[in-house]
């Protein structure tokens, strides 16, 4: 198989980044809407929760109130006041079980001054009790009307229960004829087996409602942790009384006393609920009132809408889909008939043309298309011409080269040299040393009207030259590591002509100094830029033929930002053509044997890596030009290293 059949075609390529970018897009876009959805239900589930408990904590608290009125309206009787007077009225108990009856009390008993119990309602002959350590008790005798849930003992109870249990507890004064509080009355509804409240706050709330054979919300009263009215019901399908709250949400409401919203596992099932503590008139947490959504009824909701949403996008894909494959085919099908003109291109016939009548892009397409092949004609004449001379060009181009080659090993020779010559400086430097200490010491011994003392002392003056000599090359030779520096640059020109003017090629050439003595130091590398004026000098001198003037000039701008520093001649000057490549690697107007094209190439290297400039300005037959500009405060980097002033 060809390896253009291998390969996707424009059409297939444009189809697959549209379905990209469009599966992306949907995706991401029915995730965030998928999370939105989902949130928005769950709010209103905790929303309906909120709303729910409040109604349910509402139809407790009117409870405890209604108990709290009837009880009072009671003990406001003149039948309660004779009996605890002494007398005994015979219509004490019908009256008592009328009130508790109209009421729903499920228990209505009479104490003295001092809270025993002296009547009961429904059982006037129980066995007596103590009520007065219970809180609304206590609050009606000391001549105040109070209601409250409580947890009452087993001897308080109207037909007792086992250990006692939590009641809804209302307590009023009976009072006297002057209005003192003689004894109380009180009644309650019992809250433990009594599921009168749960189920009509149940059918308040939720009108039986339910979602796959369970209830769809939890109306639930805790004595502490434990259930002892709910509508929720086991497995068994009993009341799931006793059963009780998890340790999370019992730390919260009963030991901290706050209320606890979020998702609880309920006997069988999640909820999202809420639970708040039921405090005594004393306001000790003794009990939990709690209300529960179920949580399928909003998932099994979120769900199906989250699978309309994704549907709804499915649908939409495909269509988006077919009618992308339908207007990209329609696109593309000009550029197949290109493909097919370009084969025959391949195939050699040149004069193969594109015509296309669609209009827009593929029409200038068509235009560029017929443009190249005339192009590809002309250059097809043109390559048949170049192989004619190409064998004269690379003769050329080869002799190039080797004369390149023959640089490079001129310039490793030349740096051996310096190696050498650094070695050999090194090793004469010891015994001028010792010629120095020995015709010192000579002198020394000698008599002042001796005639060899003048000899003697010429000696330790050219000795002392040949070590000053020496000392200069092997500070030129050195290596440098890039250690940069505050340098006067009026120094280093000096110290570099000093190297150099007792050389016998500027025995004829004349140096003029024009130094600013106010020039300010610049950061670099003070062996680099001895280098650099060295190879600009050698240079100079080379141009004049060894015969001429030298004119070395510094000076700094009047804004104190760089440094100047011009070096003339007065030689032969440069071409103007080839004043632009004076720079290049191993380019040079000097025979082979007087260079290597690789003096100023380093110079200018030097200089740029010290974030300055070096330039140069010629005139045929007046000589030549070469400045450097140097900043004063810029940093400067090199040799992997930076430094500022």
């Amino acid at each position: 198989m060809r390896l253009t059949s291998r390969r996707l075609s424009l059409k297939a390529r444009l189809i697959w980044s549209y379905l990209i970018i469009l599966g992306i897009g949907g995706l991401s876009t029915s995730l965030v809407g998928s999370w939105i959805v989902s949130s928005t239900i769950m709010m209103q589930a905790r929303r309906a929760v909120d709303h729910d408990f409040a109604t349910a904590k509402t139809v407790y608290d009117q409870q405890l109130q209604a108990l709290r009125l009837s009880v009072e309206f009671a003990a406001s009787g003149a039948v309660l006041q004779q009996y605890l007077a002494g007398e005994n009225p015979v219509s004490l108990a019908a009256d008592l079980e009328r009130i508790r009856l109209d009421a729903g009390f499920d228990f209505l008993s009479l104490t003295d001054q001092k809270g025993s119990l002296v009547f009961r309602a429904s059982q006037p002959h129980h066995l007596p009790g103590d009520a007065s350590s219970v809180s609304v008790v206590q609050t009606a005798l000391s001549g105040k009307v109070a209601a409250a849930t409580e947890i009452l003992p087993i001897t308080l109870l109207a037909n007792g229960a086992d250990g006692g249990g939590m009641a809804l507890v209302a307590a009023a004064p009976v009072r006297s004829a002057s209005g003192v509080p003689i004894g109380a009355l009180y009644g309650g509804v019992l809250l433990s087996g009594n599921f009168g409240m749960v189920d009509r706050v149940w059918q308040l709330l939720f009108r039986g409602d339910r979602f796959k054979d369970a209830d769809s919300g939890s109306v639930t009263i805790f004595q502490n942790d434990r259930r002892i009215s709910t509508n929720v019901r086991t497995e068994a399908g009993e009341r799931a009384v006793g059963t009780r709250a998890t340790r999370e949400v019992a730390d919260a409401v009963l030991k901290r006393g706050a209320i606890w919203r979020g998702r609880a596992f309920i006997v069988k099932d999640w909820y999202i609920s809420e639970y708040a503590p039921i405090r005594n008139y004393a306001g000790d947490a003794i009990g939990m009132l709690s209300v529960g959504v179920l949580e399928n009824t909003y998932t099994a909701t979120r769900n199906q809408v989250i699978l309309s949403f994704f549907a709804i996008a499915t649908a939409g894909f495909l269509l988006i889909l077919g009618i992308t494959y339908y207007m990209i085919h329609n696109i593309t099908r000009p550029i197949g008939e290109m493909v097919t003109a370009t084969r025959n291109i391949i195939a050699g016939r040149f004069d193969q043309e594109v015509r296309s009548n669609s209009p827009g892009e593929l029409a200038l397409l068509a235009e560029s298309f017929n443009a190249m092949l005339k192009s590809l004609r002309q250059m097809k004449t043109d390559l048949e011409e170049w192989g004619r001379t190409l064998e004269e060009k690379v003769k050329q181009r080869t002799e190039e080269l080797v004369a390149m080659q023959a640089r490079v090993a001129q310039s490793e020779r030349l740096a051996s040299l310096g190696m050498l010559a650094a070695g050999v400086a090194h090793e004469v430097n010891n015994p001028l040393g010792g010629i120095l200490a020995l015709t010192g010491l000579t002198i020394e011994d000698m008599r002042e009207d001796d005639p060899n003392r003048e000899n003697l002392s010429e000696v330790i003056r050219q000795t002392e030259r040949c070590r000053d000599i020496v000392k200069g090359l092997l500070e030129f030779s050195r290596q440098s590591k890039g250690n940069a520096e505050p340098v006067d640059l009026n120094k280093v020109l000096k110290n570099t002509l000093a190297l150099v003017e007792r050389q016998a090629l500027f025995f004829n050439i004349s140096v003029v100094w024009d130094l600013d003595p106010e020039l300010p130091r610049v950061i670099a590398d003070r062996s680099q830029f001895q280098q650099v004026f060295m190879n600009i000098l050698m240079n100079a001198v080379q141009a004049m033929n060894e015969r001429g003037t030298v004119t070395i000039v510094t000076r700094h701008d009047s804004a104190g930002n760089s440094v100047e520093v011009a070096i003339s001649d007065t030689g032969h000057g440069i071409p103007p053509e080839e004043v632009d490549r004076i720079f290049d690697p191993f380019f040079t107007t000097k025979e082979t044997s007087h260079g290597t094209g690789l003096g100023l190439s380093i110079a200018y290297g030097i200089v740029t890596n010290h974030r300055g400039t070096i330039s140069v300005h010629s005139e045929i037959g007046k000589g030549s030009t070469f400045t450097i500009c140097m900043p004063i405060e810029a940093p400067v980097e090199w040799g992997g290293r930076a430094a500022s002033v």
